[in-house]
């Protein structure tokens, strides 16, 4: 017997930009017509506005791994998370991060709430799995190459990737974006969208040396517009000055966090990214170099959607390793047919709608939390 309603606690470190909490704001939309309820329990931040406007209830608490290193703020934090899952009478127990999990995991075990813990990469240490293991957590991978990871530790996981609002990612016209950047019309666009963090910083020097040498050769005019921030962002910022410098002209344009990241994706002829990014960008019709944390992946395009999904468009898996002159050269051979990119991007949009829409991935989940608290009597 299925439950009706699921009262749900949501878990994260914070409500930072980024693909996990844009993935579980989704999820959040997409809960209360199928019967879950789900409330947020967390560090606050720039998305806080986003979970409140979706009717979310927000719990603030301090779970940041600078936080949690107090052994003080520990038993603070598991003790007030089992104060919110008492209060709230929460059903079920979902956490996406560490250190964060760790703690809701504890707290939800001594009340007897059942835990699932989605795992967004494979970045984590072994020890820290093993810790959520022990705390009886119910694993779900978001990619095949993260479910063979945790196969490899010997942890068993659902496999539910993540979903797509079509709603909010869809094609819709840019005009005004583009006049705000001064990018003439007619002129190509690369957005490049991503933490400037880890190997994604390097990714984003690379797209940007790459489009140095082609705005040089003089056979393209092209812009370059990086959304995101990270510990890397300055690094970052001082290179696009002086690539800017260096060209005569502003065509590259760092535009930050954006909470509107449909309109970016929109602007460009092509969008170089990986993981949810490229999964948004293809749900707005437009066509995917993947690059990511792990390496590069290449062209997203029709003979290689599914290829490119179990690889997950180069963050968990890839091809080979980026290079500046591999990277030019893709963009360059990509953006030399109009015609046949938009062909790709109408077909990436089509796959993506068909494989991860938020709505199905929702009910995957449901299925698993009423799986686990029949279990749970």
């Amino acid at each position: 017997m299925t439950r009706n309603r699921i009262r749900l606690l949501m878990v994260m470190d914070s409500l930072s930009v980024g693909g996990t909490e844009t993935y579980v704001l989704s999820l959040v939309k997409a809960f209360p017509s199928l019967g879950v309820m789900p409330v947020y329990a967390g560090g606050t931040g720039v998305m806080y506005e986003a979970y409140v406007r979706a009717g979310c209830p927000i719990h603030r608490v301090g779970l940041t791994a600078e936080q949690l290193l107090d052994p003080v703020h520990q038993k603070k934090a598991e003790y007030t998370l089992a104060q919110i899952m008492r209060s709230r009478k929460i059903d079920l127990v979902h956490i996406h991060q560490m250190p964060s999990g760790l703690y809701a995991a504890k707290a939800a075990r001594k009340l007897g709430i059942p835990v699932v813990f989605t795992v967004h990469g494979a970045y984590y240490p072994p020890e820290q799995l093993q810790q959520m293991k022990a705390a009886g957590c119910t694993f779900v991978s978001v990619s095949l190459p993260v479910q063979a990871y945790l196969d490899g530790q010997g942890i068993p996981s659902h496999l539910i990737a993540n979903g797509i609002d079509f709603q909010q990612y869809r094609s819709e016209s840019s005009a005004a974006l583009r006049a705000g950047l001064h990018i003439p019309e007619g002129e190509k666009v690369v957005v490049y969208a991503s933490r400037l963090a880890w190997d994604k910083a390097a990714v984003c020097a690379m797209v940007v040396r790459a489009a140095r040498n082609i705005r040089l050769s003089g056979t393209l005019p092209l812009h370059v517009i990086i959304a995101g921030s990270g510990n890397q962002a300055a690094v970052i910022a001082e290179l696009v000055e002086t690539v800017n410098l260096e060209c005569q002209s502003p065509f590259v344009h760092l535009v930050g966090n954006q909470m509107q990241m449909h309109d970016y994706y929109n602007l460009g002829d092509l969008v170089v990214g990986t993981g949810r990014v490229a999964l948004e960008a293809m749900a707005c019709g437009k066509p995917v170099l993947a690059i990511g944390n792990h390496g590069y992946f290449g062209l997203v395009d029709e003979p290689f959607f599914d290829e490119a999904w179990q690889y997950y468009f180069g963050d968990h898996n890839s091809k080979e390793r980026p290079s500046e002159q591999r990277i030019g050269e893709a963009i360059s051979e990509a953006l030399a047919s109009a015609d046949t990119l938009e062909e790709t991007g109408r077909q990436g949009q089509a796959w993506a709608r068909a494989n991860f829409h938020i709505r199905d991935k929702a009910l995957q989940m449901k299925q698993l939390y009423n799986s686990l608290l029949m279990k749970n009597g």
